[in-house]
């Protein structure tokens, strides 16, 4: 590779205008993604001197572990935004005590790790990435830091990582307090008169301790923020801002109070299959139903100011539903955003429903005191619809459907009622991954009559909004006409090989084994065209004479990884001078002296990439608009480094709390994570050239054993539930690319399902983009490489010769057909021609007279 095919914006380390427009977009993020979960009146405070403790107080988490990792130039801490904004830490004695003892342990755990290196397995390799270094507790607050520290508030930071490769542990602290740390929130809120304990977190973390320790004024869901995290919680405290953020998710007061908590991952003792026992009662949909109170219910967020709604008006035009609501900010002092939140009560027919689903959403502007604003927020009829596994039938069942206005799941007013006398089938499928075994899932018998009989669903959870019905006896109906959705019927078969002058031109010059190179990734070393250092992968570059140079991909979802600073040899080989990856940095001496390049080389090449808000917090923001913005500024980085393909939005659900990649995801709602992913697509391909991989298609949630497991899941909550976000960003926002996960779903790899793959992404979706593997997740023991492509996947991941020989000898036996290597390796040249790189190729091709 030769440096010429490098983009020259990485040719300097001088800080440049589109890392400074990165920031301020991670800040904006990061101050609407957190969440204000407790507050006595303590927060905003004004700065001064404060007492600061805790894993993250220096040590704030960015991010998770793994492939969401971002190797940005610099993230700011808890530490350093707070001294920013005019603060002075009083407790450096035990923040130096924290620093010493978090280096004594990584040495210990560099140590260890080593001994675990294999190099006769690189999968094993990879998932060394499961276990990564767990930040020490800190020693015990002393009276005499208490003394020293001059001050009568305190800031407790509490952070845990996680990441690729392994679900948080129940027996390790990772969901709820060490003992040192319960010792030390006691003391503290024994000694300071004001307490705020930070959440530093990317999940749901166990706040039992709440009520076991008196004097805890305020609490912070800060999340895991990206580079600006330290700046933003210390602005939020301050009250230059005041806190917009939701919860989305619900936070359970107990762990045991989830749906099927005792059957997750490791803690049935089985790893290979995982039964979906609770069916489509996940999240609120569960806690509501079944009358279990949370501690902090989904869509739940305080603020510095109060807010109330009223109903403006609402209609039924055809199909959609529009509902106007008026927000009124009616504090005296704080400005803020309040989000409104609609959900909808179906009615129990054949199929039983859940309590309530949220429909639409959306933020207001920031509204000063005494401020309004009206927001129109809009649903269609289809979002009302189950799916009916009997006929395989989408219906809408007759009855009345409730509608809610509210500013959380547990804080909501009735709003209007949809009704209807007929059924209506809006769309017949053909029934996919028909489990062998169906699973007996969670029913529930009674009236709902939290959410039916009173029409009001309002808990007391420190809220500050408060939402007026006028005229509640005169709340509006409409009848939806029985005939206004026309039924879908969906073709089911071989997609047509995609066709345009050049794929076709190009395609007629490749020989079987040509075009089997293409539909292989271009491995983990080898020939390429273009270069993007620290790029997780590449499409194939021994096709460059034939027409095709490859295309370059890198992990995300917080940001691009790539290598901030790489040297380029004599020879014109490049390799980063730091690992690009956290857990390699632990790799012994020998090892990364060869896999490392020289920090003093005179010719170094920059990458500083834009850490962003995990996923978990951006969607905390609730912000699409945002979320779109986060996205573009991602795009606008593609365009500088040469990335083709971001891996990223990650948008599993979080079905429990304990998946060790939840911090990558949005929410355990579909909707909210399908106008995410949708939004945060938009953002990214107004870039010419640059597409999202949405991931990971479908089911991956859980990460012990995630190369292996099998997800029994019945087909009602499969498409209710993990396929309807995916759906939506398909449909919403065309993206260029899907990975398909490691798991299997009933039985059968997921990059083996022609029913998922085609039927459904394709046949019934209209996905156009093209499809890949996660990395390494086909071959010995996986699913098979050669079915993955006759099944829908277009590209596998990250390639090798021997792959590329597999699928060549499948066609000669008669396995697959020429015809799927070739639809496959129509859909990946689609995207390569469509890329920046293959313009610049063409270009360098004319300058060289070719």
């Amino acid at each position: 590779m030769r440096t010429r095919n490098i983009h020259k914006a990485a040719l300097t380390d001088a800080v440049t205008p589109l890392e400074e427009a990165g920031k301020e977009i991670a800040y904006q993020a990061a101050v609407e993604g957190i969440v204000l979960l407790e507050n006595d009146g303590c927060l905003p405070l004004k700065p001064g001197k404060i007492a600061l403790y805790g894993a993250g107080a220096k040590m704030t988490i960015k991010g998770g572990t793994g492939s969401g990792e971002v190797n940005e130039r610099h993230a700011v801490s808890i530490l350093e935004g707070m001294e920013d904004a005019g603060f002075k830490i009083t407790t450096m004695n035990w923040i130096d005590d924290y620093d010493q003892s978090f280096q004594e342990g990584e040495r210990a755990y560099a140590e260890e790790f080593r001994k675990k290196l294999s190099p006769k397995n690189l999968l094993d390799f990879m998932n060394l990435m499961s276990s990564p270094y767990r930040y020490p507790y800190g020693r015990a607050v002393l009276q005499e830091d208490v003394e020293k520290s001059e001050t009568d508030t305190c800031i407790y930071v509490i952070s845990r990582q996680a990441g690729e490769g392994a679900d948080r542990k129940l027996s390790e602290n990772e969901y709820g307090l060490a003992e040192i740390e319960r010792v030390n929130l006691t003391f503290c809120a024994e000694q300071y008169e004001h307490m705020i304990v930070v959440i530093n977190v990317g999940g749901q973390f166990d706040l039992n301790f709440l009520h076991e320790i008196p004097n805890i004024n305020a609490v912070i869901f800060m999340g895991q923020l990206g580079t600006m995290g330290g700046q933003a919680v210390a602005d939020i405290v301050c009250g230059k801002h005041t806190p917009s953020g939701k919860l989305t998710d619900t936070w359970a007061k107990h762990y045991r109070d989830y749906p099927a908590s005792d059957d997750y991952s490791y803690l049935n003792g089985n790893l290979d299959e995982e039964y979906y026992r609770e069916g489509i009662y996940v999240g609120y949909r569960y806690f509501d139903t079944f009358h279990v109170a949370p501690r902090y219910p989904f869509g739940y967020g305080l603020s510095y100011t109060e807010f109330e709604m009223h109903l403006a008006g609402m209609r039924l035009e055809r199909t959609t539903v529009e509902i106007s609501v008026d927000v009124k900010n009616k504090g005296e002092v704080y400005s803020g955003k309040e989000v409104v939140q609609i959900y909808v009560s179906c009615p129990d027919g054949e199929l039983k429903k859940e309590a309530q689903r949220l429909t639409s959403f959306a933020k207001t502007k920031n509204l000063k005191p005494g401020e309004e604003e009206r927001t129109i927020l809009q649903f269609d009829l289809r979002d009302l619809t189950s799916y009916r596994e009997k006929d395989a039938a989408t219906v809408l069942e007759p009855g009345e459907y409730v509608v809610r206005v509210g500013n959380s799941s547990r804080n909501t007013r009735v709003c209007g009622i949809l009704k209807l006398e007929t059924e209506i089938i809006t769309e017949k499928h053909s029934h996919i991954c028909k489990a062998p075994l169906r699973v007996t899932e969670l029913e529930w018998q009674e009236e709902k009559e939290l959410l039916h009989a009173t029409g009001d669903c309002r808990q007391n959870w420190g809220r500050t909004c408060e939402i007026i019905i006028d005229d509640v006896e005169k709340i509006q109906s409409f009848q939806i006409e029985p005939g206004i959705i026309p039924e879908a019927d969906h073709e089911y078969g071989p997609v047509e090989i995609y066709s345009s002058e050049e794929t076709d031109r190009i395609l007629e010059s490749l020989t079987l084994r040509d075009m089997a190179e293409l539909v292989v990734g271009g491995g983990m070393s080898g020939h390429r065209f273009f270069e993007a250092p620290g790029a997780a992968g590449v499409t194939t570059g021994n096709l460059t004479a034939k027409g095709i140079p490859n295309v370059v991909m890198a992990d995300g979802p917080a940001g691009l990884r790539l290598h901030k600073i790489s040297s380029v040899s004599i020879t014109g080989k490049v390799k980063g001078v730091e690992p690009n990856i956290s857990f390699m940095k632990y790799l012994p001496k020998p090892v990364k002296k060869v896999m490392l390049g020289n920090p003093d080389s005179k010719n170094l090449l920059y990458q500083f990439t834009t850490a962003f808000p995990v996923g978990i917090s951006l969607a905390s923001s609730w912000n699409l608009q945002l979320a779109e913005e986060v996205g573009n500024a991602v795009g606008k980085e593609m365009e500088a480094y040469g990335v083709t393909y971001w891996l990223a939005p990650g948008m599993n659900i979080h079905r429990n709390p304990l998946c060790g990649r939840n911090f990558e995801y949005f929410s355990e709602d579909p909707l909210l994570t399908g106008e995410f992913a949708a939004a945060i697509t938009k953002g990214v391909q107004k870039n010419r050239g640059c597409y999202v991989t949405l991931k990971h298609y479908c089911c991956n949630n859980q990460e012990d054993n995630r190369n292996k497991t099998n997800a029994n899941v019945n087909e009602r909550a499969l498409r209710e539930i993990y396929l309807k976000g995916f759906e939506i960003a398909v449909k919403e926002s065309h993206p260029g690319a899907v990975m398909s996960s490691y798991n299997k779903v009933n039985g059968k790899y997921v990059n083996n399902s022609y029913r998922l793959l085609t039927q459904v992404l394709r046949n019934e979706w209209g996905f156009d983009g093209f499809v890949m593997t996660d990395w390494f997740a086909t071959g010995r023991k996986y699913g098979d490489p050669a079915h993955a492509i006759a099944s829908g996947n277009d590209l596998i991941m990250p390639g090798s010769s021997g792959t590329v020989d597999d699928i060549v000898k499948a066609v000669s036996k008669g396995i697959i057909l020429e015809e799927d290597v070739k639809r496959s390796a129509a859909n990946v040249l689609k995207g390569i021609i469509s890329s920046r790189i293959y313009q610049g190729y063409l270009r360098k091709q004319r300058e060289s007279g070719v």
